[in-house]
């Protein structure tokens, strides 16, 4: 395995459930019924949870501004970021890198726009369907929280009996963990479905998000590429694109950011799963480029 890191295990794992990103929410005019606009909606979002979790306490906000009243008890509400439908499906923090395609090497840049507080337009009408799944019901997010869970323990394992064969009280246990944001309540429950060896794994559960379009490639990576070699962040996308990390050690056309955090190209994938991976059980990479 590699060297001890600098943080424990465990102090990572909670650093990376604390992150947050702080939103301004702006409702549109068109769902407004007053003509000066309204003060906008602050909040601290959880880089690991998803948007409909603030939902309730945005369109409460809103509720006495609102065109019709009565929208504020639905469920399809949905948010835009200069313009593009934000998928509620994904973790916020994807969203954020991807969409803003922030360098995190410019952190000491003064001039760097790093879009804080995210500002995004809340919306009701003219739903993107095109683009955005529907809400179809108030379970509609954990439903498919569920079904992307059940895809990463079979990546993992090869099957999902891990997730299948938890109790409903520890499923219900580790919903209620990403739907409070309760780090104890969800890892509780996720140490269960991880083996105690991150190489006994099958495959890493990596989904990777490409700069400056709606392209997703979601690879199968094993942990190892030999007993004595260990995939890494390099080494997968060395395999996986080429064009972009012509070298497996360095990067010298683009860079892969998790978490608000430039990855090094040494880290061996299976660690960084067991430490850094979102609710939903996968890592989310997105790649930025060196400009």
């Amino acid at each position: 395995m590699s060297s001890s890191p600098s943080i424990a295990p465990s102090d990572l794992r909670r650093k990376v459930w604390d992150g947050v990103i702080p939103l301004q929410i702006i409702l549109a005019p068109d769902e407004c019924r007053i003509l000066d606009s309204v003060e906008p909606f602050y909040i601290n979002a959880a880089r690991v949870s998803y948007f409909p979790q603030y939902f309730g306490r945005i369109t409460a906000y809103f509720k006495n501004s609102l065109r019709d009243a009565e929208a504020s008890l639905s469920s399809e509400w949905w948010l835009d970021f200069e313009g593009v439908p934000l998928r509620w499906n994904w973790p916020i923090g994807l969203l954020y890198d991807l969409l803003t395609g922030l360098d995190p090497t410019q952190a000491d840049n003064p001039d760097h726009d790093w879009h804080l507080p995210w500002t995004l337009m809340l919306h009701h009408s003219q739903y993107p369907s095109d683009t955005l799944l529907r809400i179809a019901s108030a379970g509609a997010v954990k439903e498919h929280w569920v079904n992307r869970v059940k895809e990463a323990d079979f990546i993992r394992r090869g099957n999902a009996n891990a997730v299948m064969s938890l109790s409903k009280t520890d499923s219900d246990e580790m919903w209620l963990g990403v739907e409070e944001h309760d780090f104890d309540k969800f890892w509780g429950i996720t140490k269960k479905l991880l083996p105690s060896d991150p190489y006994a794994l099958r495959h890493i559960p990596i989904k990777i998000y490409l700069p400056s379009s709606n392209k997703m490639l979601q690879a199968l990576v094993p942990p190892s590429i030999s007993p004595r070699e260990f995939h890494t962040v390099g080494t997968a996308l060395h395999a996986h694109l080429p064009q972009l990390f012509p070298s497996r050690r360095t990067s010298l056309l683009a860079r892969p950011v998790l978490h608000g955090v430039l990855l090094s190209m040494a880290i061996p994938l299976a660690e960084l799963l067991y430490e850094c991976m979102y609710t939903d059980g996968y890592l989310h990479i997105c790649i930025i480029m060196i400009s």
